[in-house]
């Protein structure tokens, strides 16, 4: 899976979630690709990424998120966290 092209695919709620399904599959079946195999590191990559992701966009040419994406995000971790 080539992460970088399908996250420049989603472009709704619908495409986001084929994406993380498409996501949480290639884990389960390709965990080698995965430099970050628990949450924690997940988490810690994620936080590390976002404070660090404006020069990514930058470079592309695009701006940053606005702030309503991460309360957005913020609202997703934490409900993923109990939602069965």
């Amino acid at each position: 899976m080539n992460y970088e092209e399908e996250a420049g695919r989603v472009r709704d709620r619908q495409s986001l979630t084929d994406f993380l399904s498409a996501a949480s599959r290639d884990f389960v079946e390709n965990p080698e690709g995965w430099e970050n195999r628990d949450i924690a590191t997940f988490l810690e990559s994620m936080a590390a990424w976002i404070s660090d992701c404006d020069g990514f966009f930058r470079r592309k040419g695009e701006l940053p998120p606005s702030d309503e994406v991460w309360v957005a995000l913020a609202k997703v971790i934490a409900a993923a966290r109990i939602y069965e």
